[in-house]
């Protein structure tokens, strides 16, 4: 079967667009050689900024999972352009499923994987779905979850994030806007236009207010190792920021990426605090 043209497969990139991942087609085609610099930026790219993020992603995979991804099996939840789902596949992943709500980025991811010549990508299946209909789907349990980019675009963020590790049998990675608030550990309720490719579809959205409100709810989910990975504020709009937090389900699993990142673990009060907050909560009535 002939292959497209370098030409041909740019002008087809361009026609998906716009596209939020840079993803390597072929030895001489990524998504960043359609736009010039100007256009991958934001303001000239639909307010969708085109992203490099497989380095990153591999250098934190690799903390995590020394030996790579063989046999394990990746979730990615509002996957997008099917970036990190390829990028897993590269890693060794056995099987990797990526799903989201847009029907837009899933057509990019399907298009990404008829035309890329560089990985295997045979074991990667995308769906459009809600993530609140996921449970329809019966799925087996991933060994890696990612929940980059979904949790505050959710109108329910604590039932998603319950049905993603359910889903979850090893680690969770959940990457989320935050909203910096004095003295709190909150959701902040903002609203969203639907008809904006980066938002949610449900219109209602809650921004977490910092790592601990994470790490409590991963907590009760089942996790025992939560580190903080990355928070920052955003110099623009500096009651918003953004942070990163991943998780597994086994103490000390981490212990590698903790050392590297300087990731260090989430202070949930769990046990500490649990006797307190009864007793405050009988203090109500």
């Amino acid at each position: 079967m002939n292959q497209p043209s370098s030409d041909s497969l740019i002008d087809q990139i361009r026609q998906l667009g716009p596209w939020h991942h840079n993803i390597r087609l072929t030895e001489s085609v990524e998504i960043n050689d359609a736009y010039d610099e100007q256009e991958r930026q934001r303001v000239n790219n639909d307010n969708i900024s085109l992203i490099n993020s497989k380095s990153l992603f591999d250098q934190k995979a690799k903390l995590i999972y020394p030996d790579g991804l063989q046999g394990k099996t990746f979730l990615d939840c509002a996957c997008n352009g099917g970036g990190y789902c390829f990028w897993a596949a590269e890693m060794g992943a056995e099987s990797v499923f990526g799903f989201d709500v847009r029907e837009h980025w899933v057509r990019q991811a399907r298009f990404v994987q008829t035309q890329r010549k560089v990985a295997r990508v045979d074991n990667i299946q995308f769906e459009t779905c809600d993530l609140m209909k996921l449970p329809e789907r019966n799925l087996a349990p991933a060994d890696f979850t990612l929940f980059k980019g979904i949790f505050y675009h959710l109108a329910d963020p604590i039932l998603g994030l319950k049905i993603a590790a359910d889903l979850t049998r090893e680690v969770i990675w959940l990457n989320t806007a935050r909203c910096f608030i004095d003295n709190a550990e909150s959701l902040y309720c903002t609203f969203e236009q639907p008809e904006n490719l980066m938002s949610g579809v449900h219109a209602l959205a809650w921004t977490p207010s910092g790592p601990s409100v994470i790490g409590k709810l991963l907590y009760w989910l089942g996790f025992q190792d939560i580190r903080h990975v990355f928070s920052r504020q955003y110099k623009d709009r500096p009651k918003y920021g953004r942070m990163e937090i991943i998780a597994a389900r086994k103490p000390g699993f981490l212990d590698r990426l903790a050392e590297a990142e300087n990731a260090e673990k989430v202070d949930i009060g769990a046990h500490r605090h649990s006797q307190q907050a009864t007793s405050d909560v009988k203090s109500l009535f």
